[in-house]
């Protein structure tokens, strides 16, 4: 699974990827694995939902990659093997074949192409998912921000990131069950406490 430095890699990249992905009109959406779509659950309301947006931001919380759209949000969280490209495909058969040569046409791992966006700057935003456990959705404002409550302060944010892990820390310790083993890892991991800093340690 790609880990936070990942993710905040694969952004910026996105962010300057040129041509610019900034501005892009969606024209086009393509997939063979429909349940990577979570939200809305069918594909062709999905489909309804995307086309003709423009991307108007690409940022990240926690390992959620969001393009913010005109009315819109798309979300996606590339969980264990998923991983989004940047390049131009041709379909040949029942295969899509990179026309860039170098990584994205010799690296195994990009070949498992399951989701792809058609742009009007005639290139493709495309995910790459081996063992099909990503996770897509198309969010309003409200449904986002409800989403992303649920995530903890951002090691790189300028939430105030020790201190609420010195906190968390000692409500844990006040509350946890006497005799019980104690792991920090395991009462600081989750999302709801905060993003997962020891990616950065």
């Amino acid at each position: 699974m790609p880990e936070l430095p990942e993710v905040e890699t694969t952004v910026r990249d996105l962010k300057k990827a040129q041509p610019k992905i900034l501005g892009a009109l969606i024209l086009d959406v393509w997939s063979d694995a429909k349940n990577l779509i979570k939200k809305p659950k069918s594909f062709s309301a999905f489909k309804k939902e995307i086309l003709k947006r423009k991307i108007l931001k690409i940022w990240r919380r926690g390992k959620n990659i969001i393009f913010t759209l005109d009315r819109k949000n798309l979300l996606i969280h590339q969980k264990l093997t998923g991983h989004l490209l940047y390049g131009k495909w041709e379909k040949k058969g029942q295969e899509w074949v990179s026309q860039i040569k170098g990584p994205l046409a010799e690296d195994p791992m990009n070949r498992f192409l399951h989701l792809i966006f058609f742009l009007d700057n005639k290139y493709q935003l495309a995910l790459s998912d081996l063992r099909k456990f990503a996770k897509v959705e198309i969010l309003s404002e409200k449904e986002l921000k409800k989403e992303l409550s649920k995530i903890g302060p951002e090691p790189l944010g300028k939430e105030k990131f020790l201190e609420h892990i010195a906190k968390t820390l000692k409500i844990t310790i006040k509350t946890w069950p006497k005799g019980r083993p104690w792991k920090v890892k395991n009462r600081i991991c989750p999302y709801s406490y905060l993003v997962k800093f020891w990616d950065f340690i």
